[in-house]
């Protein structure tokens, strides 16, 4: 997995790690810098905003019609399908008491008291608008609580609205189309230096005060301007993004948010960033078939049963060994996520990986687990590839168990492969699964997957229709292949070996996502590569649908 990894914290974090420090006077930032920087502080403010706008509706109507009204739960979902990377959303009283939850997988905590939160206690004191800062939520992800308050007819406040969301798919979706095909990298930092986002996934989650890998002492001089400093510039000397040698870094930042929240952004750029590495040209020739990939997998799973885990990694971690045989290396992992072995990234190992998502938001590395766990198997996503300038290019991916602690796996390039999918695409499709889940909660399975099998109806809009799986494999709802209602197709595979429902299953019961597969396109009549969204219905199925590379 040779991607430029710890790049964006790391890149002004090496103030004086790499050759240089922060340099007593720097010159002026290029404009197009600037321009980059201020487009991406307007990009994450429209996006706080337009949320903003959409929850204040909604307290508009639950304020209108009562905490617990079916309108006020409708508005609920409106604003959450307007917004597809939304969790999650709240209703709550003066007193905190939970009113509404809303998907209806969080119905549980309808009646529950969270009135000793702080984020409740500061929603009732201020009644005003508000944008948490990033904390571990009861879904067990770190997000940002956006919440609106509520007044009734009399002008009185009864309560308020709060939605939840990941701050890097918010952040994200405003700054990925605008620094693609750039030489910029942005990372967003707290002011208490959590870092909640950064085109790197990596550095999502860690503190830049207190993480170790961090504690230089000119490296904390300057994280301490950057979150102290409203805007500013900085140089230094850093790894370039595709870990090839070291340049010189520009850094330069500026303050994002709405509603009491100060996000620092950092736009980064290298000084020499149109140079070529020496090395590109050297790289030896990507591998040529799946099946040698596989192959050596294999091999290198024997070989670490045979000498151990301690002999087995040094062996895997030596660029120059065995287990590197032109494009192909070996890879592995704990369990857990955890990098054990990555010979051209190895300032990763030790990194926990388990919520890196590729370009599309698939969380390839979590795929991989599952599909250890479950004895092994293919697994696609989009990976930078040395062999074409580190373009974004599809990968088919392969991994096998060592043990229950650890799994090893190996990677090729599928050349020629249309993989892109833009962000309106994507939140389209989300919206799509997001909208079938709402009506299968309402409607119950048997209703809902009627509709989603009825080839005239709503649901079943050519390439765009509606699929459901129950949580272990079994087909609910394949309006264009009727002939596997019923059928258990857990181990399907696609043509490259791709477990299908096993890694929509396990998307699902990790609260949604994506995954790439190739499939029956009804439109065209043949197998196409497929993005596919899946979110769960509840504890039982899932629902799905997908959108054809090149659509």
């Amino acid at each position: 997995m040779r991607t430029p990894a710890c790049i964006a914290i790391l890149l002004v974090a090496v103030v004086v790690l790499g050759a240089g420090c922060v340099g007593e006077s720097q010159p002026p930032p290029e404009e197009a810098e600037k321009s980059v920087l201020l487009e991406a502080v307007a990009r994450i403010n429209g996006e706080l905003e337009s949320i903003n706008a959409s929850i204040g509706e909604s307290a508009r109507v639950l304020g209108e019609t009562g905490l617990r009204s079916a309108a006020g739960k409708e508005a609920v979902q409106r604003a959450m399908l307007n917004h597809p990377y939304t969790e999650s959303t709240l209703v709550a009283t003066k007193e905190g008491i939970v009113t509404m939850a809303v998907p209806e997988s969080y119905a549980g905590t309808v009646g529950s008291d969270i009135s000793s939160h702080a984020e409740t206690e500061r929603s009732v004191q201020e009644q005003v608008p508000l944008v948490s800062e990033v904390f571990p939520l009861a879904e067990g992800y770190a997000g940002v609580a956006q919440s609106y308050p509520i007044f009734g007819a009399g002008g009185e406040y009864i309560g308020f609205v709060s939605v939840a969301y990941r701050s890097d798919a918010l952040i994200g979706r405003a700054i990925v189309p605008l620094i693609n095909g750039t030489p910029y990298d942005i990372w967003v930092t707290q002011t208490d230096g959590l870092v909640v986002y950064d085109t790197t996934p990596e550095e999502i989650g860690r503190n830049l005060f207190a993480d170790p890998v961090y504690q230089a002492p000119g490296l904390q001089e300057a994280f301490s301007r950057i979150v102290a400093e409203p805007s500013g510039s900085l140089e230094y000397s850093f790894w370039e993004r595709n870990w090839e040698r070291n340049v010189t870094k520009k850094a330069i930042w500026d303050t994002a948010g709405i509603s009491g929240t100060e996000w620092r952004v950092v736009a980064t750029r290298s000084a020499d960033a149109g140079e070529v590495p020496a090395t590109t040209g050297e790289r030896p020739p990507v591998a040529d078939t799946a099946g040698d990939m596989k192959a050596f997998v294999g091999e290198a799973a024997a070989y670490a049963r045979e000498h151990g885990r301690t002999d087995a990694l040094a062996a895997f971690n030596n660029p120059a060994g065995e287990f590197v045989r032109d494009e192909l290396y070996i890879f592995a992992y704990d369990m857990n996520g955890t990098v054990l072995a990555l010979p051209f990234q190895q300032a990763l190992i030790g990194a926990d990986r388990s919520a890196v998502h590729d370009v599309s938001g698939v969380a390839y590395i979590a795929g991989m687990k599952r599909l250890a766990a479950e004895g092994g198997g293919s697994i696609n996503y989009i990976y930078p590839n040395p062999a074409r300038g580190y373009a974004e290019d599809l990968k088919l991916g392969y991994v096998l168990p060592v043990d229950e602690t650890w799994f090893v796996g190996s990677g090729v390039y599928i050349p020629g492969v249309a993989a892109t999918f833009n962000t309106s695409v994507r939140e389209t499709l989300v919206q799509r699964v997001k909208a079938a889940r709402d009506y299968a909660q309402k409607q119950g399975r048997e209703a809902a997957c009627a509709a989603f099998n009825d080839v005239s109806g709503d649901f079943a809009d050519g390439e765009a229709y509606i699929f459901a799986y129950t949580m272990n494999g079994t087909t609910l709802a394949l309006p264009y292949q009727p002939e596997y209602i019923g059928e258990n197709r857990f181990d399907l595979e696609d043509r490259y070996g791709v477990r299908i429902i096993l890694l929509e299953s396990a998307a699902a019961e990790s609260g949604g996502g994506f995954v790439y597969i190739t499939y029956y396109n009804p439109d065209t009549g043949v197998d196409g590569l497929k993005l596919c969204y899946v979110a769960p219905v509840d504890g039982e199925w899932f629902v799905g649908s997908g959108v054809y590379a090149g659509a």
